[in-house]
């Protein structure tokens, strides 16, 4: 009897807690949507750059919004769009305020009145997109970080200011930029960007470092259709569009890798080629992906980029080549080191002293010494014809000028000087560069010496 009744109690009393829990869980669930609705972020909202950084992630978690530590250095920071799930080092987007980079303690917070404060850490502002009343911010699916209003409207997109890289569903509109970093792990402004011009062409340009002063178009669409656009369609091809939608010309295609199962972007390299690449999403078995090149242009950049002004594909006294992968490998030709091997397009410095021109002292210390196959295009300062190759040799070597000569081998040589530009070395390249190092260099001279 005593049994029934407490067992009759504890229903009463299940029954009784049970709306009350059910409630208190309802409440949770509508207090954690509130608090991110749709993976919205709500004002009042900070970032800080510190070792383990927080981030605003998009609701499929494929991509972040937030600060992430140089390559180079875990000190420094840069606030960046970037794939938030990859295994290897993330692969950055966009980075919102370029050629600059934080320290600890730096913060981002979307304030109050709406506004988007990029601050360093003593909380002085060094960036905003200039939006104010924005009613949340979102890190979108698609790689796009918004801030919109009530309605949702967006004030401000990342997509509508990309940096080196376009995703799907984004475009590259009339009279904008994409703009390559410096090298792989320096995000600076580099040496090579590409213009969707309001005239409808789509131009690949050389440019100087840090003026952006346009050197040489490389490489264009041949499209002259008005407010045409880049536009990067979801099925995984690059197009220029009309204004209408119409597909005018296309830039590169990857549709055999669905944008579903794979990430695609379109990126600009520090090399000057806009490469198409893919990535495979992560799988549940745990099968780790790489980024692979789908398509490119210009399909040969070493032969496509030949400027009268900088130093071509490569830095100055280098030369452009492959490696085994197809991507460009600049290289340093005989008698020559990196200035800087860390930072290739600063190009080659001479291991020797240069030439003297005191009198009778032009080729002393100095020889010749042969490479097929490699030239220096443009910017000869002296030309012969007819020459054979020991005479386009010599005449460089009782040169003070002259730094290399080249010979064609039917007859035609031509001098350079000192720096050497638009380097390229390939079987294609029909011609003998003779350059100038100094005696001690153990390399061989030109003419070889009768043993």
């Amino acid at each position: 009897m005593l049994v029934a009744t407490m067992r009759n109690h504890l229903v009463e009393l299940v029954l009784l807690l049970l709306p009350v829990a059910i409630t208190t869980a309802v409440a949770a669930v509508a207090a954690a949507a509130a608090s991110k609705p749709n993976g919205n972020i709500n004002l009042n909202s900070t970032l800080t750059a510190r070792e383990n950084s927080s981030y605003w992630l998009s609701p499929s978690g494929d991509f972040a919004f937030g600060f992430i530590p140089l390559p180079s250095n875990p000190f420094l920071f840069l606030l960046a769009v970037y794939y938030a799930n990859l295994s290897s080092s993330p692969t950055i987007i966009l980075i919102p305020f370029r050629n600059q980079t934080f320290s600890l303690n730096s913060s981002v917070v979307l304030t109050a009145d709406g506004q988007l404060s990029l601050r360093d850490p003593s909380g002085a502002e060094v960036w905003n997109p200039s939006v104010q009343n924005a009613a949340y911010a979102a890190m979108l699916d698609s790689g796009n970080f918004v801030l919109a209003s009530s309605d949702g409207t967006y004030l401000w997109e990342s997509f509508s200011s990309p940096v080196d890289t376009i995703l799907p569903t984004q475009s590259l509109l009339p009279d904008s930029k994409l703009i390559a970093k410096l090298a792989d792990d320096d995000f600076d402004e580099g040496r090579f960007e590409i213009i969707m011009q309001g005239d409808g062409g789509l131009y690949f340009y050389s440019i100087a470092v840090p003026t952006g002063f346009l050197y040489s178009q490389y490489w264009d669409t041949n499209t002259n259709i008005s407010n045409s656009r880049l536009f990067f369609n979801s099925t995984g091809r690059i197009d220029v569009v009309s204004a209408t939608g119409e597909v005018i010309s296309t830039l590169t295609t990857a549709v055999t890798k669905s944008t579903a199962d794979f990430y695609h972007r379109g990126t600009i390299d520090p090399d000057g080629v806009f490469r198409h690449y893919v990535h495979q999403k992560p799988s549940t078995d745990g099968t780790a992906g790489e980024w692979k090149v789908m398509d490119f242009k210009p399909a040969d950049i070493c032969r496509a980029l030949m400027t009268n002004v900088g130093s071509g594909v490569c830095g100055f006294n280098s030369y452009c080549g492959y490696d085994y992968s197809g991507m460009v490998a600049c290289q340093c030709p005989e008698g020559y080191s990196w200035v800087d091997p860390k930072r290739t397009y600063k190009g080659c410095k001479p291991d020797f002293a240069m030439p003297s021109c005191n009198d009778g002292a032009q080729n002393v210390g100095f020889k010749m010494v042969a490479v097929s196959n490699l030239d220096f295009p443009l910017d000869d300062y002296d030309q012969f014809n007819p020459v054979n190759e020991d005479d386009c040799a010599q005449l460089c070597l009782n040169d003070c000028f002259c730094v290399a000569s080249i010979s064609d081998g039917v007859g035609n040589c031509w001098k350079k000087k000192f720096p050497l530009s638009n380097g390229v070395k390939g079987a294609y390249v029909r011609r003998t560069a003779f350059l100038k190092v100094g005696k001690n260099d153990t390399l061989p001279s030109y003419p070889p010496t009768a043993s």
